[in-house]
């Protein structure tokens, strides 16, 4: 149910930009894990709005970075996104363009696909990458050091599970697990003693890349949405990311050709394909962890305010077993 004073506010954001909000209604789009999202219709025309989570423990600025790079996008001539329309920052509200499209699964992912992918980020790095006036990415890494610092507190949250619950205690084993595991894997890492990133190796990252946050349109292009953390980053984050978000798997096969289209903008193509694959390992440890999120009070707000509807039970259920296959199949 849309309450009246959303629809009052997205009618007065249409408006503050020149859309007259004529037989305006919204209706719930679902697939938002933090965020509210609804179908904006006004006589023929359709848009989409998105209601940012906002909570005093997460002070991220999700609509900011969303809108800032969309609207880089934009100034490329990118049609592989939305463009955004409007913004209101003290209202946490967002309006853009509407993508009909459908999800991309695990059984209908392509090759031509991925390519597609990788294509999308040589396109944001290009030559006017250097211009682009965009924050840090979500947890933003520039040197191997605070790669793993960036898993040692993803770990360290997750130690405060709490609760008596089977569900709890099956939690904090494999916690125990991942922890075992990330203590081997961050020891060979920080032996290989590879060098800080250089600004000019830095990239645009959608950030959460990935097949999960792509619609197929029914002329066959991809459209890339949900970029909420997105900003400048560390091309290996953004290559491991994509291959370990476990929403649609992408094959592996794949890693070499896509590290070696996404680094193109760079002179040293080579030595961040290397640093992909060293830091590949502190990913998918880290990967388990935030399918963990549903134990630690912040995360299940955020979703519990995406979906009011949704049981925290069951969350935590179905990202418990997700997380348990994704630790057999790639880490033990």
């Amino acid at each position: 149910m849309v309450s009246p004073e959303l629809t009052e506010k997205v009618a007065g954001l249409l408006q503050s930009c020149g859309i007259a909000p004529t037989g305006l209604s919204l209706s719930v789009v679902g697939g938002g894990g933090n965020n509210q999202v609804f179908s904006v219709n006004i006589d023929t025309r359709r848009y989409l709005a998105k209601a940012y989570f906002n909570h005093p423990a997460d002070t991220r600025d999700r609509l900011g970075a969303e809108y800032a790079f969309l609207s880089y996008a934009a100034t490329l001539g990118l049609k592989t996104v939305p463009t955004p329309i409007a913004r209101s920052s003290a209202d946490h509200l967002g309006i853009y363009e509407f993508i009909d499209g459908v999800k991309i699964t695990a059984d209908t992912l392509q090759h031509h696909h991925v390519r597609s992918a990788a294509q999308f980020i040589a396109a944001l790095n290009g030559m006017s990458r250097r211009d682009a006036v965009l924050p840090p990415a979500s947890e933003a890494c520039f040197s191997i050091e605070q790669h793993l610092d960036m898993v040692d507190r993803r770990l360290q949250r997750l130690q405060d599970i709490a609760g008596d619950g089977d569900l709890q205690r099956r939690a904090r084993e494999l916690v125990r697990q991942l922890t075992d595991a990330w203590h081997r894997r961050r020891a060979q890492i920080a032996a290989a003693a590879a060098p800080d990133l250089s600004e000019d190796d830095r990239c645009i990252s959608p950030s959460d890349f990935g097949f999960h946050n792509v619609l197929l349109k029914n002329d066959g292009a991809l459209c890339f949405i949900d970029f909420e953390y997105a900003g400048w980053d560390d091309p290996a984050k953004l290559i491991g990311d994509f291959f370990c978000q476990p929403a649609v798997p992408v094959p592996p096969v794949y890693f070499d050709e896509f590290a070696a289209m996404v680094v193109s903008y760079s002179v040293r193509p080579e030595a961040l394909r290397e640093r992909a694959y060293l830091l590949l390992p502190a990913f998918q440890i880290k990967w388990c962890c935030i399918m963990l999120n549903e134990f630690l009070p912040a995360a299940a707000q955020r979703r519990q305010f995406a979906d009011p509807t949704s049981s925290l039970d069951q969350r935590q259920r179905k990202q418990l077993d997700k997380t348990e296959q994704f630790f057999q199949s790639r880490l033990v």
